[in-house]
C-alpha cells in the first residue's frame, strides 16, 4: 500500500510494515494501519485528565450533528488520562483506481474533521 501512499502524494513518515504513518497535505501527522481489507486511518487529538472530560464535552463529540463528515471521535484510557483519536477507514478491494480513490478521500476527510474536531475539543486545551 505505501507505493499507492506515496503515488497520491502524501510523505511517508514512518514505515512498519502494515502501520505507518504519513503526512496529510496540511500537515496533520495521520496514522494507517491495514487489517486485513481495511485501511484504518488515525489522529491521536490529545491527551487531558480524564475529569476534564465533563458530560457537555462528551455529547458535543457523540451528536450527530457535531460537523464531523465521517470521521468519529473515540476516547482511549490511558492510567486518569483519556486519549482523544479522532478515527476513520475505507475498504480496500484490488488496490486499483478505485482504492486509490477511496484512500485519499478518506485521508482528505480526516484532514477536515481535524479542523472540527479540535473546535470541539477547544474546551480541553
Amino acid at each position: 500500500l505505501n507505493p499507492f501512499q506515496a503515488g497520491l502524494g502524501y510523505e511517508i513518515l514512518k514505515d512498519a510494515d502494515d502501520v505507518f504513518t504519513i503526512a496529510g497535505s496540511s500537515g496533520v501527522r495521520i496514522i494507517c494501519a491495514v487489517e486485513e481489507d481495511i485501511l484504518n486511518v488515525t489522529v491521536p487529538l490529545i491527551s487531558v485528565p480524564i475529569s476534564k472530560i465533563t458530560h457537555e464535552i462528551a455529547m458535543n463529540m457523540l451528536w450527530s450533528e457535531n460537523g464531523l463528515s465521517t470521521s468519529h471521535l473515540e476516547l482511549v484510557r490511558s492510567g486518569d488520562n483519556a486519549r482523544v483519536i479522532l478515527m476513520n477507514y475505507c475498504k480496500l478491494q484490488e488496490l486499483g483506481d478505485d482504492d486509490l480513490d477511496d484512500i485519499e478521500t478518506a485521508i482528505e476527510f480526516i484532514e477536515l474533521d481535524v479542523i472540527k474536531a479540535r473546535q470541539i475539543l477547544s474546551d480541553l486545551a
